[in-house]
């Protein structure tokens, strides 16, 4: 448990958010079944679990964070390009929305 949230806090950019994401929720549910089969002690599995609940947090607010800027886009029909979603024009080829 431990190499793995080392590997998650230290290796965060190698992962997708979304592999991020599944692997931290995995270490949450083995800290909480190491404790349930008393491999960890009480004070352990607080401290790895505030560690797993802070790299959810992060992982969590990076989604929304996502989604608030895809929600502010506008994508040009004929180039593809982002454009934000007030532009009246394609800031690359013009297109007029």
């Amino acid at each position: 448990i431990l190499k793995i949230l080392h590997i998650l806090e230290t290796k965060r950019e190698k992962l997708s958010d979304e592999k991020f994401l599944e692997y931290c929720k995995v270490v949450k549910k083995n800290i909480l079944k190491a404790f349930e089969e008393r491999k960890l002690t009480k004070e352990n599995a607080k401290l790895l679990l505030r560690r797993a609940n802070n790299l959810l947090e992060l992982a969590e607010k990076k989604e929304e964070m996502k989604k608030i800027y895809r929600e502010n886009l506008k994508i040009c029909p004929e180039c593809g390009m982002k454009n934000t979603k007030n532009a009246n024009f394609c800031r690359y080829c013009g297109h007029r929305f």
